[in-house]
């Protein structure tokens, strides 16, 4: 027996012009960063990640 599983991803709007304002800083993605977590403490993040009042977790290697 064989597992699959399909993983969809979407996004909304175009998302080159949007790379390219992130890496010439013209948009200050700062505030809507909620909190940020090392890579080992992973499960807190996503936990973080789960409340309603949080827009945006990093995860940093």
């Amino acid at each position: 027996m064989i597992d699959e599983v399909t993983v969809v991803g979407s996004r909304c709007g175009p998302f080159k012009p949007a790379l390219e304002a992130l890496a010439q800083k013209k948009i200050d993605v700062r505030p809507l960063i909620t909190d940020v977590f090392p890579l080992k403490k992973g499960k807190e993040a996503f936990r973080r990640a789960a409340d309603r009042e949080v827009l945006k977790v990093l995860l940093q290697p």
